[in-house]
């Protein structure tokens, strides 16, 4: 085997990986597939991964012309070559309707946090909304993101794209007060804004509705916190593990402070 050439087995897991990933968030631009590959398998040109899978079947490709780039999705025979590592691999379709302005603005954030913060913690589990959707009644709030880490902490993650008036926060934080405290649901959530004025909106509006529950279950930060790996809990900025660590007893901790 000459240096640097993948064997067919190390071949076909990475093809499997980036499948994977296509199915978590439902489709893919190309850079994003790039960034995909250079992270979880640390290759600098990862052109021959995403070939090798248009080759076969696995992926197919649309200009978005208003996008000015390629969206990428699965196909019906790539559904079936990751049938075993995804339980909702039948719930998968694709419509290009899914990459309007909004959703595709929505989209490309949900995925940056989703490198940032694989790059912060470590992530057992994470689904997005419309996997989520699958086993949910219609009033149900569904979060952007559901993420389990390794001890098994379930964190609710919000990604915010757009405004929201203090009304419209005061019904997310009456949702996940049920889905925290009530059910146990979630041991917390996180709310990643664009910028740090919306971060800054954000955090004014939560602490305005309900300080006691906003300071021990929701963790606060926009995306240059995050590529940082910090982030606002319990009234000051941390580090994101710190404070993660922190969501089971954040209550007592809140109290003993006080």
């Amino acid at each position: 085997m000459k240096a640097g050439r993948l064997t067919e087995e190390e071949k076909a897991r990475r093809i499997r990986q980036l499948l994977g990933f296509i199915f978590k968030f439902r489709f893919a631009t190309r850079k994003q597939l790039d960034k995909f590959i250079q992270i979880t398998a640390g290759l600098s040109f990862p052109r021959r991964i995403i070939e090798a899978s248009l080759k076969q079947g696995y992926i197919d490709y649309y200009f978005k012309s208003s996008h000015r780039c390629n969206i990428y999705y699965l196909t019906k025979r790539g559904k079936e070559f990751i049938r075993l590592d995804e339980a909702y691999i039948d719930d998968y379709h694709f419509e290009k309707n899914y990459v309007g302005i909004n959703t595709f603005d929505h989209h490309n954030m949900l995925v940056e946090a989703y490198f940032l913060l694989v790059s912060h913690l470590n992530i057992k589990t994470w689904k997005c909304e419309w996997v989520l959707r699958v086993d949910k009644g219609k009033g149900d709030k569904i979060p952007d993101g559901l993420i389990v880490l390794q001890d098994d902490t379930k964190i609710a993650l919000e990604v915010e794209t757009s405004y929201k008036s203090l009304d419209a926060w005061k019904t997310v934080v009456e949702l996940y007060r049920y889905d925290v405290e009530d059910t146990s649901t979630y041991h917390g959530v996180l709310v990643v804004a664009h910028s740090r004025p919306d971060y800054e909106g954000i955090k004014d509006k939560l602490y305005n509705i309900d300080p006691e529950l906003c300071d021990n279950k929701f963790i606060l930060a926009d995306l240059s916190m995050l590529e940082l790996g910090t982030c606002f809990y319990h009234g000051k900025q941390m580090h994101l593990e710190e404070a993660v660590n922190l969501l089971e007893d954040g209550a007592q901790i809140h109290g003993q402070a006080a």
